[in-house]
């Protein structure tokens, strides 16, 4: 029996296998704490809330297109630990399978490996696209109100200006990467936001540089004197 388990843990844990049998471990790790803590499936969780505009060009059109395969798997459309856990079970049988069928010798290069373990994570991710396609609707609780946002804080995750620009915007449902745009001048990246508006006919959030935190503490205190 001890021979056996040994053998096993061995081909578990074999380079083939290492990735998808980690990733296995890891969810299941997760799982097992989030019952002892009660952690939620929003503990580890984003939105994709953007449109890719034809007048996004360079680096920064190509972060956004870069996103969109990101929610054709539905990330972000399900929680992403309930996609991950669902990718990761994929993934293991998937590399199971090929292993079984195609087994790679133990004189392997690295490099066949590594393209081994790529395409067969393609494989599990497609699958998972498949499985998680009909839970799309499952998770539309929380409709997402524009004008909520309004007034908050965000961060620009790339160059922000009137033509181009992405905010990432913390919240406790999950958090949010978003089209964004300035009727100013150009905001860096990594520049701390203060959401203006939301344009309808854009679809993209207004967006402007923070003040300094004391100028908005003096100001919030102005507006409370005021009320």
């Amino acid at each position: 029996m001890s021979s056996e388990l040994t053998e096993l843990m061995n081909h578990l844990f074999s380079a083939p296998l290492m990735v998808s049998t980690g990733l296995m471990l890891f969810v299941i790790a997760y799982w097992l704490i989030s019952i002892l803590t009660g952690l939620g499936l929003d503990a580890i969780d984003f939105d994709l809330d953007f449109d890719t505009n034809a007048d996004v060009g360079g680096v920064d059109g190509f972060m956004g297109i870069g996103l969109l395969p990101l929610k054709w798997l539905n990330i972000g459309a399900i929680p992403l630990m309930l996609w991950a856990s669902i990718f990761a079970v994929a993934f293991f049988f998937a590399s199971l399978g090929v292993e079984r069928y195609q087994p790679l010798t133990a004189e392997a290069a690295t490099g066949v490996i590594a393209i081994r373990v790529i395409w067969v994570m393609g494989v599990g991710a497609l699958g998972t696209k498949f499985i998680t396609q009909p839970m799309r609707g499952w998770f539309k609780e929380h409709i997402l109100d524009h004008n909520e946002f309004i007034g908050k804080q965000a961060t620009t995750r790339i160059t922000t200006h009137t033509t181009r620009g992405k905010i990432f915007i913390e919240r406790k449902e999950g958090d949010l990467i978003s089209e964004a745009r300035t009727a100013g001048k150009e905001i860096p990246n990594g520049t701390r936001v203060t959401v203006v508006s939301y344009d309808e006919t854009q679809k993209v959030y207004m967006v402007a540089e923070s003040r300094s935190t004391g100028e908005e503490t003096m100001n919030n205190n102005e507006e409370t004197e005021n009320v």
